[in-house]
């Protein structure tokens, strides 16, 4: 009888091993169609935000906000905390996050948006880096299925880009796991292997295989080209 309900419950909501759940994002991507069609239909301007966009740059939310409707319903917010809280309210919302703006670590902004984008209510994000920030845009497009985008876009590419209902590329082998996530995590710290097999109560050589995958998925070769990385994106910007 419990084995029974054991596979039932495994069947309804589906194995966690890599850090997704069965539903995808079916859900939101769903209702961000249904919004945009009410958005183009009706005339006057609905009361919720078809985009939470977090920056500093004025300039860049004010040209959202005079783009086509639906871009022109963009609410702004400075943190991502406060983005957080909006998206309680608004939950069909896209979260846009200018990654020139943060105010805190790389990793430490990707493991906050990682739990929004693979977890329920799995928000749609799209992460703006400028074009010749390669190791940031390398880390984004492995960390999860954001929609990563050049800053630098001409403003009608830029909006075409932000409109776009797309839903994103579910594959994921071309993600970090949560096991490998939480290993890049321990790294960007300073920690050792060893350190880290101890903490995760793994075997030092399941560690090893790891940090291989982690490697393959970047494109790197070598354990020093990762260190170093992580040392270029985990200084916090200056502001």
């Amino acid at each position: 009888m419990r084995m029974t309900v054991r596979r039932y419950r495994r069947r309804r909501q589906g194995s966690d091993s890599l850090g997704f759940s069965q539903s995808h994002s079916s859900a939101p991507f769903f209702d961000r169609l249904v919004y945009l069609s009410q958005s183009i239909n009706q005339t006057r301007r609905p009361d919720t935000p078809f985009i939470v966009l977090v920056t500093h740059d004025h300039f860049l939310y004010a040209g959202i906000q005079r783009g086509p409707a639906p871009l022109r319903h963009c609410c702004g917010y400075d943190t991502l905390e406060s983005a957080f809280s909006a998206l309680e309210t608004w939950p069909s919302a896209r979260l846009v996050v200018d990654i020139e703006s943060r105010t805190m670590p790389l990793i430490q902004m990707l493991d906050m948006l990682r739990r929004i984008i693979l977890y329920p209510p799995f928000t749609a994000v799209s992460l703006l880096v400028r074009a010749d920030d390669y190791d940031t845009r390398l880390l984004c497009k492995t960390s999860g299925p954001f929609d990563v985008l050049e800053r630098q876009l001409p403003a009608l590419a830029l909006q075409q880009a932000l409109t776009a209902t797309s839903a994103p590329v579910n594959n994921r082998s071309i993600y970090f796991s949560r096991e490998e996530w939480t290993i890049l995590q321990y790294l960007s710290q300073g920690e050792s292997l060893r350190n880290i097999a101890l903490f995760r109560q793994r075997p030092y050589s399941r560690i090893v295989y790891r940090l291989g995958r982690i490697l393959s998925k970047l494109g790197l070769h070598h354990r020093q080209e990762l260190l170093h990385l992580l040392h270029r994106i985990s200084l916090s910007p200056i502001r």
